[in-house]
């Protein structure tokens, strides 16, 4: 599956039941599903793990107020489902994606997306077109601390090897082909075959056309655009 809105999925989600983990004065862009929703192996006890990317405001920026980078993670129950809520300032996932962080790319590029907008829309193109060799060490790292939490007594018997698998397998499509492909692993891994992944991964590494890193440029113009795009927004009003 490769990245697209599917939002229509769930439509019990109720977008703005997460929006209160917004600060005053800070505008929420769109927001997204990551975690074994954004997989399609969810199970009836799975939490939604929701993702708010705001905008802080520019004159607050420009005046050097202390703006958050993030929004500290938010937890709650409705209606016997748990939301597991966290927000990211704007400024804070373009840095992540200027530096190949796998976390920023599943965020932005969900296919998921619960609160669609053309700013996302304009943002995941930006990915795709962007997609680096440096994402590697991001999702190695991430495979390797999903293959620790298997060896933990208390983990959950397979749990570590499906979701380091299908964080292995979207890396080896990033990195061979240059999509972003979420597709789910519905079977328990041995540990051999999560090791011979982990060995393709580091031969797609090697072989990958895809540029070293992203051209910082092209995100560094699309934060400018919002950020001037936003102190326009917020101009007061003459009288």
């Amino acid at each position: 599956m490769t990245a697209n809105n599917d939002s229509n999925r769930w439509p019990e989600f109720k977008a703005p039941d997460a929006l209160s983990v917004s600060k005053p004065g800070m505008r929420t862009l769109f927001m997204t599903c990551v975690g074994s929703h954004m997989w399609h192996m969810e199970n009836k006890e799975s939490d939604v793990d929701l993702v708010v990317i705001y905008i802080a405001p520019t004159k607050s920026i420009l005046r050097g107020e202390k703006v958050s980078a993030t929004i500290s993670q938010r937890i709650e129950e409705k209606n016997g489902v748990i939301y597991d809520t966290l927000g990211w300032e704007i400024g804070h996932l373009i840095d992540q994606l200027i530096k190949g962080n796998v976390n920023a790319i599943w965020n932005a590029a969900s296919p998921l997306v619960l609160l669609p907008t053309t700013t996302q829309e304009d943002l995941q193109a930006l990915i795709v077109d962007n997609l680096c060799k440096e994402t590697y060490r991001s999702i190695l790292g991430m495979a390797e601390s999903q293959i620790k939490y298997e060896q933990k007594p208390e983990s959950i018997v397979g749990k570590g090897y499906r979701t380091a698998l299908r964080t292995i397998n979207f890396g080896i499509e990033l990195l061979t082909n240059g999509k972003l492909c979420f597709e789910p692993v519905m079977h328990i891994p041995e540990a051999e075959e999560v090791a011979e992944k982990m060995r393709q991964l580091t031969e797609a590494y090697e072989a990958s056309t895809l540029p070293d890193l992203p051209d910082e440029d092209v995100f560094r113009e699309f934060l400018l655009k919002l950020r001037l795009e936003d102190l326009k927004r917020n101009k007061p009003k003459r009288r």
